[in-house]
């Protein structure tokens, strides 16, 4: 008979855990120009990994349109710029792409560089298949950065959530707004949008 002996493996330290390899916008942006992203492909930088976004559905681009709209025509020209999937730099790490934002008026339009959290004055995710890359992920780094006021359109509970007073934790202040409901930015407590302008109609089951 053959006695074997069962020799135990420590566990890793931290020091032998492998490591992610993040990168910087410059690094980003180099691999945009060098052409390592697929034509087309709608990818983000967030906190130094790439992140490849989800399709834009029917829903999601109506309530885009919607929201452009809708702020368009306020003409809020001079008071806030509308930026629609556009970029926007959050950190030295992370440059990302929310569907649209209000960002604070300047005469050069951000010709000089994308805004920054202090120049977000609204910010607005639609989310339905990124629901909750949307809620937790995304929505925990505008916090962190100080992007003063999020909407998140939810497309699967057909509502918009207010989330305000950011702080390292998350947000302070969340509200929720349902069909039939008014909301307003709190930069422009003037402008009132209904719910039902927003979210797009369930298409037909017949």
């Amino acid at each position: 008979m053959t006695t074997q002996t069962l020799t135990q493996t420590k566990p890793d330290t931290l020091t032998d855990a492998p490591r992610k390899r993040l990168f910087t916008r410059k690094e980003y942006h180099a691999m945009g120009k060098a052409g390592i992203f697929e034509h087309k492909e709608r990818v983000e930088l967030l906190e130094g990994e790439i992140i490849v976004m989800s399709p834009v559905g029917n829903r999601h681009a109506f309530c885009v349109d919607r929201l452009n709209y809708e702020f368009a025509a306020l003409n809020i020209s001079r008071r806030a710029i509308v930026r629609v999937q556009n970029p926007a730099t959050t950190s030295p790490t992370s440059e990302l792409e929310p569907d649209l934002m209000l960002m604070a008026y300047k005469d050069d339009r951000y010709v000089s560089g994308h805004p920054g959290p202090q120049d977000i004055l609204l910010l607005v995710e639609v989310a339905d298949s990124s629901l909750s890359y949307d809620t937790n992920v995304k929505l925990r780094h505008y916090a962190q950065v100080g992007v003063r006021e999020v909407w998140i359109a939810n497309l699967r509970n057909d509502q918009i959530v207010s989330h305000t007073e950011p702080s390292s934790e998350g947000y302070l202040v969340t509200r929720t707004y349902q069909i039939g409901d008014t909301i307003s930015p709190t930069a422009f407590p003037d402008i009132q949008i209904a719910v039902n302008d927003i979210i797009p109609p369930r298409p037909s089951q017949d």
